[in-house]
């Protein structure tokens, strides 16, 4: 016969049994040191699930779980230590038989002390079940919270979750009494097991209370409950889903928008595409809380989902980056952009829209998007994309270099898009940008990109690509001609040892300072010599010294310096700060 055995490790390390365990808890609870005990136990061994057992020794009277001693120890707690019990604390809630308001405590206290983790709400979880275990305390609760008692109010979701009878919510949502009506609210859509009818009993109560509120707390709760009830209803039709987003669209706060914004991503399952669009052309309205709605909505979006559609959500954005405090970033809109690169079309409706809109903002965040994506990703523009007149087709190309100049590879891919399929009218001075100050000024990656080109199987753009490569040879082979003019003087030998003369001066500058510093001899400095180790001195506990010898790895990293931000800095910084901010010439 093959005995079990329950083990654990003890405060020495060893090994110890049930028993040995329980009187190590029920010592350290006579000690007040029950949370400490706890906490070592969990630390040496997390496999063993104490929460169950500490219930047993609680419910058996041999130590108090919920004491205030204890609760006073569990906030004293430092972070980790915190979450090293949690989980341990949390499971113990459903096993321990008390009166409501010791197990009420205890769970708001670990809830409290866990702040906005994402874990946070485990303690509540757990006293539901509680209350599912106990229906006779949780009717206790419930009826407290008819009679106006605090305490059961703030537990009384839980309580109809545990006791899960839709009959005894119905009264709470009908009740007078809109903090009443607002706990009912909330625990609509929690219950399980509801019938279709019982769906609709809930959603025609949510709609009321939407239409005539009884109280802002009590409407909020309404809308909530009704996304829950349609999440549930997953393939099946949204009942009166349409009446009730028109109600609360009617006169949306910014607050109702913020709100369906969250809805959207919290029951992803819960609204049709009929809902989404009205949901994104209404919030553009927005008069604040930019951010936040902004957030939830790209937290909310699933590209591979018909019911979004690209064009209704960069209206969307397009309507609140410009009203951010602060410039956007493209970590913001993460599942955005995501989406944007995943298609190229969307690519090019988004970089042709909001290249030709002008608007600084949106400009800023598309080289900002760039910034994040792969170094010399290619971005041809559709036809169907480009505005149809000369005057904006330059005046989208002009955009382009002044915003996203240090992507020569993207900017000119928008470009050779604009040669290949714009307005005759428009080319030339397009083709002008090509040259200068893109190909003036970058050549080490860009060159090779038009060579590409010079073989495309559009006749139009192997043409510029060609053009430009001839008119870039001739450019660098009369700069390998100038060399020795003399009115270039001084030479570039020359300008390369006055700057290594600078440089060396500057550095015994630096030195001398650090010796004359006060603060010179408090920290250590290390020189980093070229090799391929690195040596150094440690001092052991006892004192000796003893060589850390570490190998290096070789890091290595290329950037092209503009060649016009040197032959003509002035020019060069004038022609991007004009194509940044200049406006379009009213017709």
């Amino acid at each position: 016969m093959v005995v079990q055995k329950n083990e654990m490790m003890n405060e020495a390390g060893g090994v110890t049994d049930e028993s040995n365990l329980a009187q190590l808890i029920v010592e350290g609870d006579a000690a007040r040191r029950l949370i400490p005990v706890i906490l070592d136990l969990e630390y040496k061994d997390r496999k063993r699930e104490l929460g169950g057992f500490l219930a047993e020794l609680h419910n058996s009277g041999e130590i108090a779980l919920l004491s205030n001693d204890n609760l006073e120890a569990i906030r004293r707690l430092e972070h980790n230590e915190f979450w090293i019990i949690f989980g341990a604390l949390s499971d113990a809630i459903e096993h321990v038989k008390d009166d409501y308001p010791a197990v009420q405590r205890f769970a708001e206290c670990l809830v409290e002390r866990a702040g906005n983790d994402g874990a946070s709400n485990t303690p509540f979880v757990s006293f539901v079940r509680w209350c599912e275990k106990h229906p006779s305390k949780a009717r206790e609760i419930i009826l407290g919270a008819k009679d106006g008692q605090a305490d059961c109010q703030r537990s009384c979701v839980f309580a109809l979750q545990g006791l899960n009878d839709f009959g005894c919510l119905v009264d709470f949502v009908g009740d007078y009494r809109a903090e009443i009506r607002s706990i009912g609210f909330r625990a609509l859509g929690r219950l399980k097991n509801m019938t279709s009818k019982d769906d609709q009993t809930g959603i025609d109560a949510c709609l009321s209370e939407i239409q005539s509120p009884s109280s802002d707390d009590a409407r909020n709760a309404a809308i909530e409950a009704v996304f829950r009830i349609w999440d549930k209803e997953a393939g099946k039709e949204k009942y009166r889903q349409d009446e009730v987003i028109k109600s609360i669209l009617a006169q949306p706060t910014d607050e109702d928008l913020v709100r369906l914004c969250a809805m959207l991503f919290y029951h992803k399952n819960a609204s049709t595409g009929q809902t989404i669009s009205a949901v994104l052309s209404r919030s553009q309205s927005i008069s604040s809380s930019f951010e936040t709605a902004s957030q939830w909505i790209d937290h909310a979006l699933t590209w591979k989902d018909d019911r979004w559609s690209f064009k209704e959500v960069v209206a969307f954005i397009e309507a609140l980056v410009p009203r951010f405090e602060e410039p956007a970033k493209s970590k913001q809109f993460h599942s955005f952009c995501e989406w944007v690169w995943k298609e190229p079309a969307n690519a090019s409706y988004l970089f042709a829209r909001w290249l030709n809109s002008g608007d600084f903002s949106l400009c800023s965040f598309l080289a900002e998007m760039v910034s994040g994506g792969d170094k010399g990703v290619a971005l041809p523009l559709l036809p169907q994309d480009l505005p149809h007149e000369a005057a904006d087709q330059v005046f989208l190309a002009r955009k382009c270099i002044g915003f996203l100049w240090l992507h020569e590879i993207t900017a000119a891919s928008i470009l050779l898009s604009l040669v290949e399929h714009g307005h005759p009218n428009a080319v030339p001075e397009v083709e002008g940008l090509l040259w200068e100050p893109l190909l003036l000024s970058y050549s080490s990656e860009l060159r090779p990109y038009l060579e590409q080109q010079a073989s495309s199987a559009s006749p139009t753009v192997a043409k510029a690509s060609q053009d430009l490569i001839a008119r870039h040879k001739a450019y660098i082979e009369g700069l390998r001609n100038a060399e020795e003019i003399s009115e270039l003087e001084p030479s570039n030998e020359a300008r390369r040892a006055a700057a290594i003369k600078d440089h060396q001066r500057n550095t015994d500058i630096q030195k001398q300072a650090r010796k004359m510093s006060i603060f010179g001899d408090m920290f250590h400095t290390a020189t980093m010599l070229y090799g391929r180790k690195s040596f150094s001195m440690i001092t052991g506990a006892d004192g000796k010294k003893f060589p850390s010898i570490t190998p290096l790895s070789e890091q290595s990293y290329s950037f092209e310096f503009p060649r016009l931000s040197v032959v003509d800095p002035v020019g060069f910084n004038r022609l991007l700060l004009v194509c940044r901010v200049e406006q379009r010439k009213e017709k």
